[in-house]
């Protein structure tokens, strides 16, 4: 076992808290569940990096550190306040930060983390848990306590189950991890919050108007992300990424990234934004906001080219098949892809491959073909178990070659290489499960063909440059997609 003790218990704690939360028959065993996961995650990561070199201006500046602590807890209570007097609140300022990643610089080292979106969870978190308290249930009716799960019997019980397995199962399997401090960054950073925030957004009643605002606060956030990139390809300057700008002087062409460290990253934004906007399109009736929602979105997929993201474009192009599958029929989708095939072909052969990222000798595509590989080798290697959560990257260098870049392009790969079969069996069943639950029925509505759609292209995003399940957007299509009836 690599894993002390100490932090596989806190492994559990966080991972096993949230899983309960996500199977809890009523609030009341629910949101203590949810504090519990919230406040072992971060002691848990915090037992981790504390005596990192980089963490010791920290440990030199107690009254300094004590002082962020006391500003956070301001600033969550403050939220939390905030999202009592207006409820409705949390749901919009949640989905408008999904995407925003700030630059943490500490130690000399520079993390983009989802700060502002995990003090909008701990507000929200707070806020229920406060209003489950004994002293709070009993000055309220009986009928004001809903007791009922999540959601009712049948497959859609079954998607909180998977994911209440898959988060224990990454906790007991980073006991033998090749990288157990990535394993707990992973679940830290990502796995507990995230599951935490699809509980909370799957409370959410979810009216029209309130999916309508949902939309339009996405598609104002893609804007304004389109809008920087845009400037930066105008301008040819970027704002981060030291490698990126290095790589776009020695390139033909420009590749933009907007506020983001990745320019995959911003291509799956705008993609999933463009995709939603694309569904709200095509079912409204009022012709005015149709065509709005429609320019919007041919605005985003514009940004969007400039990424060079082979991985977005795909994904964009797999959504909006679904979305005209699910609005005008199979015949018509095959027809819409047949154009696009047709349209990608003339560009190529137009714009030459030897200047593009779409090239198969283009440099975005050159390290992925051996990180495929060597997770294939990888899992063949242990195929039961593999090699423990998080440890892509520690057992590529190990057991295959070093490489610039041993980051994983691809979730299944990255699950069976680290998880083995053990971890590929939960993951395929709740690709197949959640498929099976939001595509039945999508084409009622353009809110659930769009959650639909989106679900499917961060599948396809998620193929070529993984971040499947440590990416926010899929436990909130998740959460919409099983809410929205």
């Amino acid at each position: 076992m690599t894993a002390s003790p100490l932090e596989l218990a806190g492994l559990l704690i966080a991972c096993g808290a949230a899983a309960a939360a996500l199977v809890a028959p009523d609030r009341r065993l629910r949101y203590p569940a949810v504090v519990i996961a919230l406040l072992a995650a971060p002691a848990l990561l915090a037992g981790d990096v504390w005596h990192q070199a980089r963490f010791a201006d920290l440990r030199a500046h107690p009254l300094e550190l004590a002082a962020l602590l006391v500003a956070v807890a301001a600033l969550v209570l403050a939220l939390a306040a905030a999202f009592e007097r207006y409820p409705a609140l949390f749901p919009l300022v949640a989905i408008a930060l999904l995407p925003l990643r700030v630059p943490i610089k500490v130690g000399g080292q520079t993390s983009d983390l989802l700060i502002p979106l995990y003090a909008v969870i701990a507000a929200e978190a707070l806020r229920r848990a406060y209003r489950v308290l004994p002293a709070r249930r009993e000055r309220r009716a009986p009928a004001s306590l809903p007791e009922a799960p999540l959601v009712a019997a049948g497959p859609r019980r079954w998607i909180l189950r998977l994911l209440a397995a898959i988060l224990v199962l990454y906790a007991l399997q980073a006991a033998y991890s090749e990288d157990v401090s990535n394993a707990i960054e992973n679940a830290s950073f990502f796995l507990v919050p995230f599951a935490v925030l699809f509980v909370l957004l799957l409370e959410i009643e979810w009216r029209p108007r309130l999916l309508a605002w949902a939309l339009a606060v996405a598609g104002t956030v893609a804007l304004a992300f389109a809008g920087i990139a845009f400037w930066q390809e105008a301008s040819r300057h970027l704002t981060f990424n030291t490698e990126l700008i290095a790589a776009n002087q020695i390139h033909t062409y420009f590749r933009v990234n907007s506020l983001f460290h990745d320019p995959n990253v911003l291509g799956r934004y705008l993609a999933l934004a463009a995709i939603a906007l694309a569904a709200a399109a095509a079912w409204l009736r009022d012709p005015r906001l149709a065509v709005a929602a429609a320019a919007t979105a041919c605005v985003l997929v514009a940004a969007l080219t400039f990424t060079y993201s082979l991985t977005s474009i795909a994904a964009l192009f797999a959504g909006l098949g679904v979305v005209a599958w699910l609005r005008f029929g199979l015949r018509a989708a095959l027809g819409a892809a047949a154009l696009v095939i047709a349209a990608l072909g003339a560009y190529l052969a137009l714009s030459g491959t030897a200047s593009s990222d779409l090239s198969p000798k283009a440099d975005i595509t050159e390290g992925r073909v051996p990180l495929v590989r060597g997770g294939i080798d990888l899992w063949r290697a242990r195929p039961l178990w593999g090699y423990g959560s998080g440890s892509f990257g520690a057992a590529f260098e190990r057991h295959i070659r070093r490489a610039k870049t041993t980051t994983s392009h691809s979730e299944p790969i990255t699950v069976a290489a680290e998880q083995g079969v053990i971890g590929l069996v939960p993951y395929l069943a709740l690709l197949a499960v959640a498929l099976a639950v939001l595509l039945a029925g999508a084409s009622r509505g353009a809110a659930s063909a769009a959650v639909a759609a989106c679900f499917v292209a961060m599948i396809v995003h998620s193929l070529g440059y993984a971040g499947f399940a440590i990416d926010p957007a899929t436990w909130a299509l998740l959460a919409l997609g099983l809410r929205i009836r």
